[in-house]
C-alpha cells in the first residue's frame, strides 16, 4: 500500500477514534458548546465584544491591561514613533467607542470601533474599521481618516481589521494615500487570526474566571469562523501523524497539492447539478462566474426585464468558502436609486424567520448560507459528491426570488 493510502487511513483511523471518545464522553466534554453560538457575532456584534475588552473602564475590571496588550501584539507601529510615547504612558484614560457617527455632511458612516485618549495638550485617535463580511465602501478608510483629524487627533491611526485580505480594496483608500499612512505609521492591518496570539495573553494577565472563559470561547469561535478549524483536538491529533516521519510529511504535501484540484472538479459538478436540476421558465441560471476559486465567484438567476440586479448565491471568500445568499445590485449606485431597498429586507426577514438577513451597500438583502465553512470541513464538499448541494441552492434561490417576487420588489 502507497505511504500517501497509508498516511490517509491513518488519519480516516484517528479522526474516528476522537469522534467515538468526544461521543462516549461528550456529557463530560461538551465539544459542541461555545458560548458565541447564543451571541450576535455579527459586524456589530464583533465591534461590541472587541471594543468590551479593550475598553479600560470595561466591565472585565481587567483596567488597562487588555488595551496595552493589544497595543503591543497587534499594532506593533505604535512603539515606532515618539510622539506617541505620551498616550502609551496615559493608556488608562483612553475612551472606546462604537458606532460613532462621522461629521461628514450627508454621511451615515460610522467608525466601528473608536478609541481617543486626550494626555494634557495631545490628543489621540485610533478608528478600527471592521470587516467580518462586508464589502468597503467608496472612500471608506478616506473619511474616517478625515473625520480623526477633524476630532483634532495630530496622530491618526487606521486598523483595517478583517481575514481574508491583504489591503483594502482601493474604492476606499487609493493605493498611494495608503502608501503615505504605512510610512509615517498610521495604518495597520490585522486580521481575525492575528487576535489569537493578543487573546491568548489576556488570558494570561487575567485575573478573573469568567473572563478568562470567555476569552476562550471568543479564541474558539474565532479559529472556527475565520480560520476553518473545527476542533483543535482533531487538528492537532492530524498533525501528529502527518509530522510522524519524513514519509508521511511528503505524503501530506502531495494530498495537499490535490485538493484544489479536488475542489474545482466538485465545483464543475455543482455547475453541471445545477443546471440539469433548474427547471424556472421566470429566470434564467447563470454558472458562468463560478469555477476558479476567486473571490466574489457566484451563481445568478437573471431576471428578464430586471437589468439593475439579480438573485445570487456568492462565495464571500476566496478557495470556495463562505457563501452567501441575496439579492446584488450591479452597482452601489443602482441599489442606491432602487425604492424596494429597504423593503427587500424587511420582507426577507420576516418570511426567512431561521435566517439572519443583512443588507450592505450593493446587496440589500442577504444571509450566510449554510453549511459556511466550505474551507475547513467536508460537509459542503460531501453534499456535492452526494448530489445533494444543487437541490438545497435551487432551493433556496427559488424561495428568495418568490418572496421578492410576490412582494413587488421587481417593479421598474
Amino acid at each position: 500500500m502507497s505511504t500517501v493510502q497509508n498516511l490517509i487511513n491513518n488519519v480516516s483511523q484517528k479522526v474516528k477514534a476522537l469522534e467515538a471518545a468526544q461521543a462516549l464522553y461528550s456529557c463530560q466534554l461538551s465539544p459542541d458548546f461555545n458560548t458565541f453560538d447564543y451571541i450576535k457575532t455579527d459586524e456589530l456584534g464583533l465591534s461590541c465584544i472587541l471594543a468590551a475588552l479593550l475598553d479600560p473602564q470595561g466591565s472585565h475590571a481587567q483596567q488597562e491591561a487588555f488595551l496595552r496588550l493589544f497595543i503591543e501584539h497587534c499594532l506593533p507601529s505604535m512603539f515606532e514613533t515618539s510622539g506617541r510615547q505620551n498616550f502609551l504612558d496615559n493608556i488608562e484614560k483612553t475612551k472606546v467607542f462604537v458606532e460613532q457617527v462621522t461629521s461628514k455632511s450627508n454621511s451615515l458612516r460610522r467608525m466601528d470601533i473608536y478609541l481617543e485618549c486626550q494626555t494634557g495638550d495631545d490628543s489621540y485617535g485610533i478608528c478600527i474599521e471592521n470587516k467580518p463580511y462586508a464589502a468597503d465602501q467608496t472612500n471608506q478608510l478616506i473619511d474616517y481618516y478625515d473625520e480623526l483629524k477633524t476630532r483634532g487627533h495630530t496622530d491618526p491611526q487606521i486598523v483595517y481589521l478583517n481575514e481574508n485580505n491583504d489591503t483594502p480594496n482601493p474604492i476606499s483608500v487609493d493605493p498611494l494615500t495608503l502608501k503615505g499612512w504605512i510610512d509615517m505609521k498610521q495604518y495597520s492591518h490585522l486580521r481575525f487570526s492575528d487576535l489569537i496570539g493578543w487573546l491568548k495573553a489576556c488570558q494570561v494577565e487575567c485575573q478573573n474566571h469568567s473572563v478568562s472563559e470567555f476569552l476562550a470561547q471568543l479564541i474558539k469561535f474565532i479559529q472556527k469562523q475565520f480560520m476553518g478549524i473545527e476542533d483543535m483536538n482533531e487538528d492537532n491529533a492530524v498533525l501528529d501523524i502527518i509530522k510522524k516521519n519524513a514519509a508521511t510529511i511528503d505524503a501530506s504535501i502531495k494530498v495537499s497539492n490535490t485538493v484544489d484540484r479536488m475542489k474545482k472538479e466538485l465545483v464543475a459538478k455543482l455547475k453541471i447539478d445545477l443546471l440539469a436540476k433548474c427547471k424556472k421558465t421566470d429566470y434564467e441560471l447563470d454558472v458562468t462566474y463560478l469555477g476558479e476559486g476567486k473571490r466574489y465567484e457566484q451563481i445568478r438567476f437573471i431576471i428578464p426585464g430586471y437589468d439593475v440586479g439579480w438573485v445570487c448565491f456568492e462565495f464571500d471568500n476566496a478557495n470556495f468558502d463562505h457563501p452567501i445568499l441575496g439579492i446584488k445590485f450591479i452597482s452601489t449606485d443602482a441599489a442606491r436609486a432602487c425604492p424596494y431597498t429597504e423593503k427587500m429586507k424587511s420582507v426577507l426577514n420576516t418570511v426567512l424567520t431561521d435566517k439572519k438577513v443583512n443588507s450592505s451597500s450593493q446587496w440589500p438583502a442577504y444571509y450566510y448560507f449554510y453549511p459556511q465553512d466550505w474551507k475547513g470541513s467536508s460537509e459542503a464538499w460531501l453534499m456535492i459528491n452526494d448530489d445533494k448541494m444543487a437541490d438545497k441552492i435551487l432551493d433556496e434561490m427559488d424561495k428568495v426570488f418568490k418572496v421578492l417576487k410576490d412582494n413587488n420588489c421587481f417593479d421598474l
